[in-house]
């Protein structure tokens, strides 16, 4: 059997992880699940000189009940999330994971994976960005977190410097908040995911992903609700204004104008699952 093109790296702390990283930079690829690394690998999209698994680093495989909410660590698999403590402390998090692949890529694929991959349809950032969770990153030169609405910077594209390694995500778990995933695709192509809810202050956020570049917050979802004469226009604003975030993109699956329509769809479907904004006769 041919040996690969790359040297393969397995270090067993993040400490050595970083350092190699501050070694190599550019020259290597971080890998955790390989359900995204591996397909490009195998299609030479990415040629490094060096991967780097971080897969067997305790530290990055663990989750975390924090003050603030709870910590996710990088190489967490999707799957554990849904049947352990982070779905259960973050429902919307077991609910957006529902949508993910299938059950032997969530066995594989991790937390910081789809995270740092940044594709822009992806449903984690979406979640991570309606709920405002802040990235964990690391290099030998020390510890910074990145809120989510920084973090991607456009398709497949981070504000990650090269020497660092997402080693977490934080998401905060404020009593009372109250959240839905929906999800409107065709053929798992030109799909739109929306997460809307309140964190607990009752002021509605609603965030998207498969609109545009990246995931994206819709700023003022709450005064287009509250500027409404009844709930069912409200949700009816909010869904125009989400479908107003529709960018052209590369996916000829899906037109802007029928992803607009998606958007809607999905929009308006989690804004009727969040607990006080569906009209009465529909909620009962």
């Amino acid at each position: 059997m041919r040996p690969p093109p790359f040297d393969y790296l397995e270090p067993t702390t993040v400490a050595e992880a970083c350092a190699e990283l501050d070694r190599h930079r550019d020259r290597c690829a971080v890998l955790a699940g390989g359900q995204s690394l591996v397909a490009q690998l195998n299609a030479r999209l990415i040629r490094p000189d060096f991967v780097l698994s971080i897969a067997r680093i305790p530290e990055l495989a663990a989750v975390e009940a924090t003050d603030a909410g709870i910590r996710i660590g990088a190489a967490v698999t999707q799957r554990e999330v849904q049947r352990g403590l982070a779905g259960d402390t973050v429902p919307v998090l077991r609910e957006a994971l529902e949508r993910v692949g299938h059950v032997p890529t969530r066995n594989r694929g991790t937390v910081g994976g789809s995270i740092a991959f940044a594709d822009p349809t992806a449903e984690l950032p979406a979640v991570l960005l309606a709920l405002g969770g802040t990235v964990v990153l690391r290099s030998a030169g020390g510890e910074r977190t990145v809120p989510a609405g920084e973090f991607w910077l456009g398709p497949f594209r981070t504000g990650m410097r090269p020497d660092e390694l997402l080693v977490a995500v934080s998401i905060p778990v404020p009593a009372g908040g109250v959240w839905a995933f929906e999800q409107r695709h065709f053929r798992r192509h030109a799909k739109v995911s929306v997460v809307a809810g309140t964190a607990g202050d009752g002021i509605l956020t609603v965030a998207a992903a498969g609109l545009t570049d990246t995931a994206v917050l819709l700023p003022d979802a709450a005064a287009r609700f509250s500027s409404c004469a009844s709930p069912s226009e409200g949700i009816a604003a909010v869904a125009a204004g989400v479908a107003d975030l529709v960018t052209p993109n590369a996916d000829h699956y899906g037109s802007p104008a029928y992803r607009r329509r998606l958007a809607v769809a999905a929009t308006e479907a989690a804004l009727r699952r969040v607990p006080g904004l569906a009209p009465e006769t529909e909620a009962a």
